[in-house]
């Protein structure tokens, strides 16, 4: 295990990937060697074996689900893997192309993400294959929208937006469809995508202990490759929906030789790629916004695939990737099943999405109705004094909101002080002023402020006694003895709020 990261080592930990995956799905078939993962109906021997074009990609490590995720009916019949961010061998390549191409006549269709090292062992691999007598075609694939100019550059970046290639593609081969329309959908295809990314950080290489690259306080990087390559700005970071509203603008600004020219009654397909390190709940936030702006941009979103597609190890952020359905045909693909374990079915289809929709009276109890236990307080001295007392409560709490969390953490989730804090929050004290000025009379409150004393004083000495005490409820009696070490947080909280109200 290196550092705080799970891996056996750095330099097994692919291997290692490899073969959880194939022993996880019984059909695969792993060239340990090579790294290279096989469909097992494609080496199978005689009339049971499966023919067809062959769809082969793969590339460096470290953006898994890819590629391995991606074999199967229907996608890929073979991947091949280098190490973490390294393209894999020639040798490697060819062995894969020659298990899935040998005796094919269909022949083989390698995808290959635009990046140099790629372009080149791949390439060679393809040339002595076809010297050994195996069909096969090469196309690379670039969909990256960050560069505003191509002039002096290897052209647009392969990222996830290939991935509609590979599943459309692949469910045309899989029901028959010729190299030929093969390759003529790869190149409609990725025409018709553009993927624009941003991230918080760089991701932190097995056996590494700091990462690629940092990001300043504050800012996200525009643009920037699925390996952490530079991106084309630096950002201000922000909420979602600034955040993609930013996204969006480059993606398909007029003066880029990269837009993507999206127009008004466009349908589109949408990938939303968790780069590794995102909350499902960030994602869920990210994906709400790209569909509701691009709504308002007069696109239509008819598909949409979120969560970690292809991934860069542990780097927080995300990329977005747009396929305009220009061709009637490739919903019905990006429909069609597939055996590949890491496609996802979409989380949006085509329906009845617009309009309110009619839900049948439940005689569901409001949450906010008043309960039989509300005590209404009616003279003005009672009102002033309750007023006062919030007011104390109030002004003195959170001071001590980062303390009562830092308490928390040692056997919750760290939020007592927070939470407490956002409950003050909703109190709207003015809305008491009325009241007092509408009542009259005033009483003495000098034992109600003895009671005060007294209970702060006892709520005090309780809080101080939780520090021994062994937890019997709660999250708290999950946790070890020896990890807890200071007082109760919840306690503690109340001590607070009674030693402020009887300071009043």
């Amino acid at each position: 295990m290196s550092g705080d990261q799970l891996l056996a080592s750095s330099k097994r930990c692919v291997d290692e990937g490899l073969e959880a995956v194939v022993a996880a799905n019984p059909g695969f078939v792993l060239l340990p060697e090579q790294r290279v993962v096989v469909e097992r109906g494609r080496v199978l021997q005689g009339p049971s074996r499966r023919t067809g074009v062959a769809l082969v990609s793969g590339g460096g490590s470290g953006h898994e689900p890819f590629p391995v995720g991606y074999v199967g009916a229907g996608m890929l019949a073979a991947s091949v893997a280098g190490h973490v961010f390294t393209s894999p061998p020639a040798a490697s390549v060819a062995a894969a192309l020659t298990a899935v191409g040998k005796d094919n006549p269909d022949g083989v269709l390698v995808i290959v993400f635009n990046y140099t090292g790629d372009r080149i062992n791949f390439g060679l691999a393809v040339e002595r294959c076809r010297a050994a007598g195996v069909k096969v075609e090469m196309y690379v694939s670039g969909d990256d929208s960050a560069l505003t100019k191509l002039e002096g550059t290897a052209g647009r970046r392969g990222l996830c937006g290939t991935m509609f290639i590979l599943k459309i593609v692949g469910a045309l081969v899989e029901r028959g469809g010729s190299m030929a329309e093969a390759l003529d959908t790869c190149r409609r295809v990725s025409e018709a995508t553009g993927t624009i990314g941003v991230a918080a950080g760089g991701c932190t290489l097995p056996g590494a202990s700091a990462p690629l690259f940092t990001v300043a306080a504050g800012q996200l990087e525009l643009g920037l490759g699925v390996h952490g390559e530079a991106g084309a700005a630096t950002i201000p970071s922000g909420s979602p929906r600034e955040v993609v509203e930013a996204m969006l603008a480059h993606l398909t600004r007029q003066d880029s030789a990269t837009r993507l020219p999206l127009q008004r009654g466009d349908e589109v397909a949408v990938i939303v790629n968790n780069l590794g390190c995102l909350t499902h709940l960030e994602m869920s936030n990210i994906t709400k916004e790209v569909i509701m702006q691009l709504k308002t941009l007069g696109v239509k979103v008819v598909r949409v695939y979120p969560g970690p597609i292809m991934t860069s190890l542990d780097m927080r952020g995300f990329h977005v990737s747009v396929l305009r359905l220009r061709d009637p045909s490739w919903l019905a693909l990006l429909d069609a099943p597939t055996a590949a374990p890491a496609w996802s079915a979409p989380c949006l289809v085509t329906g009845d999405t617009e309009g309110e929709v009619n839900v049948p009276n439940l005689n569901l109890t409001p949450c906010h109705e008043k309960s039989e236990n509300t005590y209404t307080l009616r003279e003005a001295s009672h009102v002033r004094a309750l007023q006062k007392c919030l007011e104390a409560v109030v002004a003195k709490m959170p001071q001590y909101e980062q303390g009562l969390n830092a308490l928390d953490a040692e056997c919750g989730d760290g939020d007592c002080g927070s939470t407490f804090l956002q409950g003050l929050a909703g109190l709207v004290l003015d809305a008491l002023v009325p009241a007092v000025e509408a009542l009259e009379g005033s009483k003495d409150h000098e034992d109600l402020r003895m009671v005060l004393k007294a209970m702060a004083a006892a709520a005090e000495e309780g809080a101080q006694r939780t520090t021994s005490m062994k937890p019997r409820a709660g999250r708290a009696s999950y946790v070890r003895q020896e990890k807890l070490r200071g007082e109760d947080a919840g306690a503690r909280c109340v001590a607070l709020v009674l030693d402020a109200l009887c300071r009043h």
